[in-house]
């Protein structure tokens, strides 16, 4: 049974989710590729022929590989999607039910916050850095980051705007990059703002929601457990086994160590 949402809980999981962002490498390994895609910083080079004047122009950035970045906006997605309990539209006005309307507004203006996140992810603003022109129209940054996130990454999705659908992957890809980072800029400042809420005792959550783990950083398993052999097509007990283990026939259900000497071997 799904767990019954309330202003509370929705808060708590936008922490936790937002500190399953920060945790990941591009965010904790990678801050000078992301501060650059997030302030859109590229290099313009100009070659000029002295002889005839003429001028060729070249544009260079620099990406984080497509696999790490859409790790990334896995991470994220949750905080963007209206149809998400932790979409952060919800989650701010979470926030007010449980911290209190007049209470809240001495300590943040919510109004900004609500735009602050809205004016890097709404698809129909103007471009964010650049918009393109191709044959057959001109299309935004934005609308770029969209066609890479819900059509290349998650939808398997032609492009239905002309305009895009001129352009390739890389392209949409240069425009998703500096997008995402921007994003995760609000992630960032966010968490920042609701951390200091609970430090003030204003905001009050479950402490594992700041301590529990949130991603998986070791990749080696290794713990002990209890192990059983049976002959081959011996159906498996049902879970939860009525009696637990010691319910289990001895004689079919053994030890692994008790197979290994009966083979000849050494159980060490």
């Amino acid at each position: 049974m799904a767990r019954k949402q309330t202003a509370r809980t929705v808060v708590e999981g936008f922490l936790l989710r937002t500190r399953r962002v920060l945790a990941h490498s591009l965010i904790r390994e990678q801050a000078a590729v992301m501060s650059k895609l997030h302030s859109g910083e590229f290099t313009l080079l100009v070659t000029v022929d002295r002889k005839t004047g003429d001028e060729t122009h070249r544009i260079q950035a620099e990406y984080p590989p497509e696999e790490a970045l859409e790790s990334l906006a896995s991470r994220v997605r949750p905080l963007i999607l209206r149809k998400e309990p932790i979409y952060y539209e919800k989650a701010l006005n979470a926030l007010e039910e449980v911290v209190g309307a007049d209470t809240l507004s001495d300590e943040i203006d919510l109004a900004w916050w609500h735009d602050y996140w809205r004016q890097v992810i709404d698809a129909n603003l103007a471009a964010q850095a650049y918009w393109v022109e191709t044959p057959s129209g001109s299309v935004t940054d934005r609308k770029l980051m969209y066609a890479w996130l819900y059509g290349d990454v998650i939808h398997a999705q032609s492009p239905t705007a002309p305009a895009i659908r001129d352009l390739d992957i890389d392209h949409r890809y240069y425009a998703a990059a500096p997008g995402i980072a921007r994003i995760c800029d609000r992630v960032i400042y966010t968490q920042i703002m609701m951390k200091g809420l609970i430090d003030s005792g204003l905001l009050v959550v479950d402490p594992e929601v700041l301590t529990s783990n949130v991603a998986v950083t070791t990749t080696r398993l290794d713990e002990p457990v209890r192990a059983f052999t049976a002959p081959i097509g011996t159906p498996v007990p049902g879970h939860p086994s009525p009696g637990g283990l010691a319910a289990l026939d001895p004689a079919v259900w053994r030890s692994p160590g008790e197979d290994i000497c009966e083979l000849g071997g050494t159980a060490d």
